[in-house]
């Protein structure tokens, strides 16, 4: 199918300060045959970042060495996703793509519509296809 097809071997890069959730997301989403990568803050997330290249950046807002808002940009490249969780930022979810971002996912989340919303945002980004 084409959900497999582009999820196949994707590398997707967390950086979240919360070990349980990063857990959860590596096991959600090597189960759908994606590579996964962990970082716990941002200067390691930038260090993995550059040394790997992922498909997708699954971006924390609320770190303990700065705000991913404000680095979002530095995640991003010409050809790969990223996507903010973040459990109190209730206006990211209309301004994300002003703040250099392909999704939004609020904390708490569901795997599954965390995998959905993934899914569907990297069949409207063509470019990392």
């Amino acid at each position: 199918s084409t959900i497999m097809l582009i999820m196949m071997n994707k590398k997707i890069l967390i950086v979240d300060d919360e070990a349980d959730i990063r857990f959860l997301l590596k096991r959600a989403l090597t189960s759908q045959n994606y590579s996964v990568l962990e970082a716990g803050n941002l200067k390691q997330g930038l260090d993995i970042f550059n040394e790997t290249n992922p498909d997708i950046v699954i971006l924390d807002v609320n770190l303990p060495d700065g705000s991913g808002i404000y680095y979002a940009r530095k995640f991003k490249n010409e050809k790969n996703i990223v996507i903010f969780i973040s459990a109190d930022h209730d206006k990211l979810a209309d301004g994300y793509k002003d703040l250099g971002a392909n999704g939004f996912i609020k904390k708490p989340f569901v795997i599954s519509e965390l995998i959905d919303t993934i899914n569907k945002i990297q069949i409207k980004t063509p470019t990392i296809n």
